[in-house]
């Protein structure tokens, strides 16, 4: 299940959790109630999510079947999170002024900032 706390003030958006399947997974069938899920053809499992909804949180279940023999996972998988925040310097940069020299009109000063997530896991 993904969600927020509390209104940050800016959307997130492009969410995007990502994990790689455990080699001893037979076969996989997972559903989302928000968003799209895909495994690929490397057993690495891609739910593009979007931006959360104020209504529901979004979550994934469904089922992996295990390889015949085993009673239970000995390897749990690592989720990837990508994220994308518009609006939002987290380093907090900004531009005061803007020179350019040599041109015969002066440029409009404008920033636009945004917070993209390099890589966060997490780990079950």
């Amino acid at each position: 299940m993904v969600g927020i706390r509390n209104d940050p003030g800016k959307p997130i958006d492009s969410i995007i959790v990502q994990f790689q399947l455990p080699p001893l997974i037979a076969s996989a069938d997972l559903t989302a109630n928000h968003g799209t899920v895909d495994i690929l053809a490397d057993q690495t499992c891609v739910w593009t999510i979007g931006h959360i909804p104020k209504d529901k949180a979004p979550s994934l279940s469904g089922n992996l079947r295990l390889e015949e023999g085993l009673a239970h996972l000995h390897a749990f998988p690592i989720f990837q999170v990508k994220f994308r925040i518009m609006g939002a310097a987290l380093s907090g940069l900004q531009i005061d002024k803007l020179d350019v020299k040599n041109t015969p009109s002066a440029p409009y000063k404008g920033f636009r900032a945004q917070t993209q997530a390099g890589r966060y896991e997490v780990r079950s």
